[in-house]
């Protein structure tokens, strides 16, 4: 069974079902199963891990209700209500420790790409020495080589600064996103027929 969207009936909220076998893994990754009918079990993840990938990759307002579905025996009074409390303690903690990635990343991508304009600088010089007179006297595809190699590595050393830069914060704001989400989420417990 997936993690699935479906309408609950008379309700417009759309909902997420996600099957499990005990509670606790929805936090915690259990050993592989597949033979199992949980997704955490299926795919030895925190149910919690599986919830917040599938929340990335729907964009939008999304899914308002959280279903889930476990066998008879571990479902117990008031489970509902612990889950969505312990979902929200836990995406506010996670965002908060996002949100501290996101500004340590901007730094550190900051100071990377300041050494790899300053490396790109000193790079173009030796690509313009190699293009310049004062190496006439070597040979056509040497020079040609180093001039083009030079510049090449110095373009290609800001490649790391600007993944740093741009798409790492990208990365983290989409999961916070989904934590926010979660946060949102309102939980119903079920058993599995």
């Amino acid at each position: 069974m997936k993690l699935s969207r479906q309408e609950m009936p008379g309700n417009a909220a759309d909902v997420l079902t996600l099957p499990l076998t005990d509670i606790a893994h929805l936090f915690n990754a259990p050993a592989v199963d597949p033979t199992s009918i949980g997704v955490p079990e299926i795919l030895g993840m925190a149910g919690v891990e599986y919830l917040l990938q599938q929340l990335e990759m729907v964009k939008g307002r999304g899914s308002t209700t959280l279903r889930l579905v476990l066998p008879r025996p571990r479902v117990i009074s008031g489970m509902a209500e612990q889950s969505e409390a312990a979902l929200r303690t836990y995406a506010e903690w996670r965002i908060e420790q996002l949100q501290l990635a996101v500004r340590a990343t901007r730094r550190h991508g900051r100071r990377l790409t300041l050494v790899a304009v300053l490396l790109l600088a000193v790079f173009l010089g030796l690509s313009t020495i190699f293009a310049s007179e004062l190496t006439e006297g070597m040979r056509p595809l040497v020079r040609k080589t180093f001039e083009y190699g030079f510049e090449i590595v110095g373009w290609v050393m800001l490649w790391y600064p600007l993944e740093v830069l741009v798409f790492q914060p990208i990365a983290l704001k989409t999961r916070i996103s989904a934590l926010r989400r979660v946060k949102g989420l309102r939980v119903i417990v079920e058993e599995i027929r």
